[in-house]
C-alpha cells in the first residue's frame, strides 16, 4: 500500500503537469483521448492491485436515495423558476456513448483513486489533504481560465460558479470517503453526470444561481449526514447534547436553505442590489431593495408613485412610476429616479416588470458595488 501511495501521488502530480500542458495547447485532444484513457488505466490498475470492497449497506442506500430526490427537486424548482433550455449534449447513441467515455470514465478513475488512497491510511491527514488538492487541481479547466484571463468579470463568475463549488464538493467527497461512504460518492457523481448527459432539458440559470446551488448542495449533504447519522449516546447528558447537536444542524440547515433560496428569488419576495444614486434619498448605491413579485392582474394595475423593479438591457432598475399610459390596449409605465432631473427615456412594458418595491436594507449590497466598480473601472 505504501507503494500505491508514493507512486500514486507522484503519478498524479506528473499527470497534473501533463493536463495543464495539453489542455492549454490542445483541449479537444486532451479531453477526448488522453484523459479518459489515463483514468481508465488507473481504474483497471487499482481494481486489480488494491482490494476495495464496494459493499452496499442500508444507511448508504437510504442516504443516496434522499440526496438524489433532493437534487432532482432542486433541478425542477430551478426549471420552474427560470425556465428550461435545451441540453447542450446530443442524444444520438454514438454521442451518448462518446460522452459517457469522455466524462464518466474519468469520474470513476478519480473516485477509485481517492478511495484507494484515503481509506487505506485514514490517519495520515497530510496525505489526505494532498490527494484532495491534487484531485481538485485535476478537475479545473485551465483552458477556460486562460481564455477568461483578460476578462476579469467573466473570470470572477467562472471562479464563483465552477471552481469554488469544485473545491467544496471535493472536500465533501473526501470527507464521505473517510466515513466509509465511498460507494455513495461514486454512485452520486456517476448518476449526476449521467443525468446531465441524458436529460433533454436543463434549467436556464445564470452563473450566480449555478454557483449558489452547487455550493448549497454539498453543504446540505454534510448537514443531513451530521443530523441523520449522529451516534446515539447512552447517558442522559450525552443524549441531551446529542439532541441539541441535532437541533443545531436542523436550524442551521433550514436557515442556510432559506437564505440561499431567498437570494435565488424562489420566494414571493426577492432582493436586488442598487448600483446608482438615482433614487436618493429614498435609497442609495449599496443598499439592497426587497421587492414583491406581482400577479398578471396586478401588473396592469400598479398605482402611480409606486416603485417598480424592471429589467432593461439585462440590468435591474428600481424607479418610481410617474405616469401610466394605455397605448393600443397595452399598459405602459413612465418611470423616473427621484434624484434624476428628467423621466427615463423608455416606457416600461408589462413584460419587463419583476415586482414592486416593499422595503430596503442599508449598505447590505456594498460588496456587490465594490465588485462592480472593480470590474467596470476604466
Amino acid at each position: 500500500m505504501k507503494y500505491i501511495k508514493n507512486k500514486g501521488l507522484i503519478t498524479i502530480f506528473l499527470y497534473l503537469l501533463i493536463t495543464i500542458y495539453f489542455i492549454t495547447k490542445d483541449a479537444i485532444f486532451y479531453t477526448n483521448i488522453i484523459n479518459p484513457i489515463f483514468w481508465g488505466i488507473v481504474f483497471l490498475y487499482l481494481i486489480r492491485n488494491v482490494k476495495i470492497r464496494f459493499s452496499v449497506n442500508k444507511i448508504q442506500l437510504l442516504y443516496f436515495i434522499i440526496i438524489v430526490f433532493i437534487t432532482i427537486g432542486i433541478y425542477i424548482i430551478l426549471g420552474y423558476k427560470y425556465g428550461f433550455s435545451k441540453t447542450p449534449y446530443s442524444h444520438k447513441i454514438i454521442y451518448i456513448l462518446k460522452n459517457i467515455i469522455i466524462q464518466i470514465v474519468p469520474i470513476i478513475g478519480i473516485e477509485t483513486l481517492r478511495i484507494a488512497i484515503v481509506t487505506k491510511d485514514k490517519n495520515n491527514k497530510l496525505l489526505i489533504v494532498i490527494i484532495t488538492i491534487l484531485i481538485i487541481l485535476l478537475q479545473i479547466n485551465y483552458h477556460i481560465l486562460l481564455d477568461l484571463y483578460s476578462n476579469k468579470e467573466e473570470l470572477f463568475r467562472y471562479i464563483c460558479s465552477t471552481i469554488v463549488s469544485t473545491i467544496i464538493c471535493n472536500i465533501m467527497y473526501t470527507y464521505f470517503v473517510l466515513k466509509n461512504m465511498y460507494l455513495f460518492v461514486l454512485n452520486y457523481r456517476v448518476l449526476g453526470k449521467l443525468l446531465m448527459l441524458l436529460v433533454p432539458i436543463v434549467p436556464n440559470v445564470d452563473w450566480y444561481v449555478t454557483g449558489s446551488t452547487n455550493i448549497l448542495l454539498p453543504v446540505f449533504m454534510y448537514l443531513l449526514f451530521k443530523y441523520k447519522f449522529l451516534k446515539e449516546k447512552n447517558d442522559t447528558r450525552k443524549k441531551k447534547e446529542n439532541f441539541l447537536g441535532k437541533l443545531y444542524y436542523v436550524v442551521t440547515f433550514v436557515l442556510a436553505n432559506m437564505l440561499v433560496l431567498f437570494m435565488l428569488g424562489i420566494f414571493k419576495y426577492e432582493p436586488i442590489c442598487i448600483l446608482s444614486n438615482s433614487m436618493n434619498p429614498m435609497y442609495e448605491r449599496g443598499d439592497v431593495v426587497i421587492f414583491k413579485k406581482v400577479t398578471n392582474n396586478e401588473l396592469n394595475n400598479i398605482p402611480k408613485n409606486s416603485i417598480i423593479v424592471y429589467t432593461k438591457d439585462d440590468k435591474n432598475i428600481a424607479h418610481r412610476v410617474i405616469n401610466i399610459l394605455k397605448i393600443d390596449g397595452s399598459v405602459l409605465y413612465q418611470t423616473k429616479g427621484d434624484s434624476n432631473n428628467t423621466p427615463d427615456m423608455d416606457l416600461v412594458q408589462i413584460a419587463q416588470i419583476k415586482g414592486v418595491y416593499v422595503f430596503h436594507i442599508k449598505y447590505m449590497g456594498l460588496p456587490s458595488v465594490w465588485l462592480y466598480n472593480y470590474f467596470h473601472k476604466e
